[in-house]
């Protein structure tokens, strides 16, 4: 195992070339980026869900003779940007049938389904130790069954976002609906 220390533009610049990179995007988002949310402040957050948004978004949606497409790895890249955007946050109350117990979870929306970021018991972040951030795994989801309450956060301003790019910021519906629009 290797451990680095990058600050947000060095992370940045390396995530960049990793999706740039054919056969090296194929890992980027579920064990680089993903897994380093739990490291990050909402400063660094917004700021590259901002840059990613804005640099990276066109490697994997483009348009060719006015058809709307897709490169390998679209939908990984949208899965962490649906994670790293904080007005993409809800609290969801439901009862689990593994555990049987009813728990909390901050989730994000993705593809129709809620999937927690970290899940709690008594207002702490289950799993949470010095060796463990609490962060759960990149394709764990809240069956819908299970739901008894969701609450949506409020949706914090973006200091990154520039002027005219708000859009990008508000449109929380793109999760849900990116395979239609481009692949559609």
């Amino acid at each position: 195992m290797i451990n680095l220390f990058l600050d947000r533009h060095d992370f940045l610049f390396a995530v960049e070339g990793f999706a740039r990179g054919s056969h090296l995007r194929q890992h980027v988002w579920k064990e680089i980026v993903f897994k380093s949310i739990s490291q990050m402040s909402d400063d660094d957050i917004d700021f590259l869900w901002f840059f990613m948004r804005r640099d990276i978004f066109e490697c994997y949606f483009y348009e060719l003779n006015g058809k709307k497409n897709t490169h390998f790895g679209y939908e990984d890249f949208m899965h962490v940007l649906a994670a790293l955007h904080r007005g993409n946050r809800y609290m969801v109350t439901f009862y689990s049938e593994i555990e049987h117990k009813q728990l909390q979870a901050l989730c994000y929306r993705f593809e129709g389904e809620y999937h927690p970021l970290y899940l709690y018991i008594d207002g702490k972040i289950v799993g949470k130790t010095k060796k463990n951030s609490g962060l759960q795994s990149f394709n764990a989801f809240v069956p819908d069954e299970w739901i008894k309450a969701v609450a949506k956060r409020k949706t914090p301003e973006n200091r990154y976002v520039e002027l005219g790019k708000e859009e990008w910021w508000n449109d929380l519906e793109i999760y849900d609906n990116f395979k239609t629009t481009y692949n559609g």
